[in-house]
């Protein structure tokens, strides 16, 4: 695992830019030196939705397939699903989390790591995915995504080099969950119509 991660600040989102792939739905993969792909949440999920209550991770060696939701974060009885960022069989679950889902919020892209996969479909996955300077670029569009989302919904801006607020749902429940969810978390599944089926594992 990487002791150390290169970050830059959009609007007050911490951006992974060497290393990590992002996918659309917030969720990251890193390769491991062992051939295995490390999942997490990134930063922008957790200060949208704020510290989890709880977790519904995916079982091991159960098979997950990208796009399609692997695991869920709950929060005062709301959930929200995400996406996994790669085709993969589950090897291991982090253990730490289990007992603290609050790592993810307080430390995304190290403790709060959620699961290693084994990979079936790497490099393909992989070129669906951002990586690089392109993290930080699409995690700027997805900031003014959400700003023009809290100035249409609760008529919230920021001035100019202004950070999003952390627990953005928390401090503007009026935005509500679904919406936030569906426009930022299940991107794929709300703009094809997708349901699991077929290879596609159950869903979290």
């Amino acid at each position: 695992m990487n002791n150390y991660t290169k970050t830059v600040e959009v609007f007050g989102f911490q951006v992974p830019t060497e290393t990590y792939y992002l996918h659309r739905g917030h969720t990251w993969a890193v390769l491991e030196a062992s051939g295995q792909v490390r999942v997490g949440l990134d930063d922008f999920s957790q200060k949208i939705l704020g510290p989890a209550d709880d977790l519904k991770l995916p079982e091991v060696g159960k098979a997950y397939y990208q796009d399609h939701p692997c695991l869920a974060l709950f929060k005062q009885g709301r959930k929200a699903s995400f996406e996994a960022p790669v085709d993969g069989v589950i090897e291991a679950i982090n253990p730490k989390i289990r007992q603290k889902p609050g790592l993810i919020h307080d430390d995304p892209y190290g403790e709060g790591w959620l699961f290693l996969v084994k990979p079936l479909n790497l490099q393909p996955n992989l070129d669906n995915l951002f990586s690089g300077e392109a993290n930080a670029t699409w995690i700027n569009e997805e900031s003014h995504r959400l700003l023009n989302l809290m100035g249409s919904t609760v008529g919230v801006t920021l001035p100019d080099g202004g950070a999003v607020v952390d627990d953005l749902y928390g401090h503007y429940p009026e935005i509500g969950w679904r919406p936030l969810v569906q426009a930022f978390f299940l991107q794929n599944l709300t703009k094809k119509g997708l349901s699991p089926a077929g290879k596609r594992q159950k869903s979290a």
